[in-house]
């Protein structure tokens, strides 16, 4: 499994600034970074892993968002971004095969060449970001836009139509297709 030392030897690499941030204390998910960090929740990212299919694929593409803390992907946002056909979220074990990273602190950074990365556009309101390393005890500090540029991802709008809470219960077990359609596994 990929950790800091992994981050911050690929950014160091590329020339990038950023800081390693020692947390208060220990964080099981990237959603729990504000609290730990002592910081808006808009200024922490997480990454959430999908499997995304098309026709013109022939089988699941492994994709992973780049999202604000405690925020979810709107399904058809993601589905036509991906101009895909069906979507689901990958299992904790496909997450680990797939990023190398440990499934609930998948760090943007140093993804394997297959994976393709999308970025809310929603990143862009602060200058810094802060993102989980594959450990629960540090933090990356990143410009946004070092950020960006330093994973490749594309940007989109991917939280246009936010779900409701409703809505989201039980999205982390369901596929959509492009009809809107969910399947609950």
């Amino acid at each position: 499994m990929k950790s800091a030392l992994d981050v911050h030897r690929a950014l160091l690499g590329a020339d990038v600034l950023h800081e390693m941030i020692r947390l208060r204390t220990p964080v099981l998910t990237g959603d729990d970074l504000p609290r730990s960090l002592g910081v808006d929740p808009d200024a922490c990212v997480v990454v959430r892993c999908y499997l995304a299919n098309t026709a013109s694929w022939g089988a699941d593409r492994f994709v992973a968002v780049l999202l604000r803390a405690g925020a979810t992907a709107d399904p058809i946002s993601l589905l036509e971004a991906l101009d895909a056909d069906a979507l689901r979220p990958a299992t904790g074990d496909q997450i680990n095969l797939a990023t190398e990273y440990a499934s609930s602190l998948v760090s943007p950074v140093g993804l394997p060449a297959p994976v393709l990365l999308l970025a809310d556009a929603a990143l862009g309101t602060h200058d810094v970001l802060y993102a989980p390393t594959g450990e629960s005890g540090v933090a990356l500090g990143i410009r946004t836009r070092d950020l960006l540029v330093t994973t490749g991802a594309l940007a989109t709008t991917l939280t246009a139509r936010p779900l409701g809470v409703a809505d989201q219960v039980g999205w982390d077990r369901a596929a959509v297709r492009r009809d809107g359609l969910f399947a609950v596994h």
